[in-house]
């Protein structure tokens, strides 16, 4: 149920209206006489709030502030500055039935520009304090559906600039899972914690490159965590092969390929990152490629052709995927038919019924780049298998209809801007809904909303996520769905990449030594 509006004065209670004007009216007098300049803070205060829509920690910034003037000033004194203007005030009116004064009561604030500044360092605190009572009283007072979102300030922009710096660093893992972007809204880092990722991710949405790229970021952090990773890779893009060699390459992770007949045959052609810079580069894909003539964090420099490959097993072996589990390496098999898809995962899945023989959790990946490339039976298999068996499966889709089938099997989603109106519907219910007022619903949905048999005539259910909102997502904005172990929604948040980090035994292109040319030039 949402949070109703809640009154701290019944509404039953007679004379309720006058009470609190009386209460109102001695709490402005108290003020006038007591604490003038409190008074003129904590409005001001009020306003800004109101008018900016921060959230009331802001008001910390002015209580700080006046503590450590308190504390510089010195405590005594500024205490008799706070008293200074009241013991003035009640003093005049005191004398004034003797003097005569009664009927020029403002007499009592005579020489206020002398002593209304020196309560500044006591009147920051409690006009923040009194702020911030007002502004819950009116969080209090006001329905859920009713309060207006906090608009993001200047806390939030200079937490996300230094969120995103730290990913973009490359730090990707977090205490208990990984980093995927940042929520501008309130400058925290999104991410997943492995708990959600046990179950199985699904990446959908229109945009392939996008798709690819936040799979990316999480095999990124499997490997860094030094987490068995298994990618069934088809082929359609050069640039995933070469990524994962990066990423083994920079975080000294052994890489096995098979080439999806059962042999290691195909680790003659292991990608080289140096040696091929095309559309589809390492650096690239991670969004930020290093320049002309410049090796960036995760490429290779010159000299490092020998270093890129990964080590040999004998010819003709088979890939041993138990091996690849024990040793927390990566392999990159090859599934370019629908055979050796459904080859590659029987394997897998006679791996996950050992490891549940034995009760070993896998504590790995698998990434599958294009669902639509594989079988679906054998996909949906290979996903319920693998969460089992402690290897979830990662899957990208860009098709609506593998999208679609796919969300039902998976524990997390992270979508991106969708093009299919029938798939932003089934993937927004997956985030659950609300209780709204009627008109409320219907007027965040632009149609008619009527209430549900069952249900309360003024309250109807209304999705968490608007799947308008699953259609008009930018460039690298996603909306984050996690199930398990407890329901998670991030409406939208941002991706930002993490660079590979750099291998200290690997020489940089500046340090290594340059061909000098000859003093009159070339020939």
């Amino acid at each position: 149920m949402p949070r109703r509006a809640r009154q701290l004065i019944p509404a039953g209670l007679p004379r309720r209206g006058e009470l609190i004007a009386a209460g109102l009216v001695l709490i402005v007098l108290a003020h006038l006489l007591l604490a003038q300049l409190t008074i003129v803070l904590a409005l001001a205060f009020t306003v800004a709030g109101k008018v900016t829509r921060w959230r009331l920690y802001w008001l910390l910034a002015p209580a700080v502030a006046g503590v450590a003037w308190m504390l510089a000033a010195g405590p005594g004194e500024t205490l008799a500055g706070f008293a200074a203007g009241p013991s003035s005030v009640l003093g005049h009116l005191a004398g004034a039935h003797a003097a005569g004064h009664v009927a020029r009561p403002l007499a009592a604030f005579a020489g206020i520009g002398g002593w209304l500044p020196r309560q500044f360092p006591v009147a920051l605190p409690l006009a923040a304090a009194e702020a911030g009572l007002l502004g819950w009283l009116d969080w209090l007072h006001t329905d859920e559906w009713a309060v207006p979102p906090p608009r993001p300030g200047v806390v939030a922009a200079f937490r996300a600039a230094g969120a995103a710096r730290r990913i973009r660093s490359g730090a990707v893992l977090t205490r208990d899972g990984l980093a995927l972007g940042i929520t501008p809204s309130t400058g925290a880092v999104t991410g997943l914690t492995w708990t959600e990722v046990s179950h199985g991710v699904l990446v959908a949405g229109a945009d392939a490159r996008e798709v690819t790229l936040a799979c990316l970021q999480l095999v990124h952090a499997a490997v860094r965590r030094r987490k068995p990773v298994v990618v069934l890779d088809d082929g359609h893009d050069a640039g995933i092969a070469h990524a994962l060699a990066a990423t083994c390459m920079a975080t000294g992770t052994p890489l096995r390929r098979d080439d999806g007949g059962g042999s290691d045959a195909g680790r003659a052609r292991a990608p080289r990152v140096a040696a091929s810079r095309g559309a589809a580069g390492a650096s690239q894909l991670w969004g930020r490629a290093a320049g002309p003539g410049k090796a960036g964090p995760g490429d290779a420099g010159p000299g490092d052709a020998r270093r890129e490959e990964p080590a040999r097993e004998p010819s003709g072996a088979a890939l041993d995927l138990g091996r690849v589990v024990s040793e927390r390496s990566a392999a990159l098999i090859s599934v370019n038919s629908p055979e050796s898809a459904a080859w590659a995962a029987s394997r897998l899945t006679a791996l996950g019924a050992g490891l549940r023989r034995i009760g070993v959790d896998g504590d790995g990946l698998i990434w599958v780049p294009s669902a639509e490339r594989m079988p679906a039976q054998v996909l949906a298999a290979l996903v319920s298998d693998g969460a089992a068996a402690g290897l979830p499966v990662v899957v990208g889709a860009v098709t609506p209809t593998v999208a679609g089938q796919l969300a039902g099997l998976v524990g997390a989603l992270l979508v991106y801007r969708l093009t299919d109106r029938d798939l932003a519907d089934r993937l927004a219910a997956r985030a659950g809904t609300r209780l709204l007022p009627v008109a409320v619903a219907a007027a965040r949905s632009g149609q008619p909303f009527p209430a549900p048999a069952g249900q309360p005539a003024s309250l109807t259910p209304c999705p968490v996520i608007d799947p308008q909102a699953l259609l008009s997502l930018r460039p690298a904005e996603f909306a984050l769905v996690a199930s398990v172990p407890r329901r998670r929604v991030v409406a939208q948040s941002r991706l930002v990449p993490a660079r590979l980090p750099w291998r200290k035994d690997r020489p940089r292109a500046s340090d290594l030594p340059q061909r000098r040319e000859p003093r009159g030039g070339r020939a």
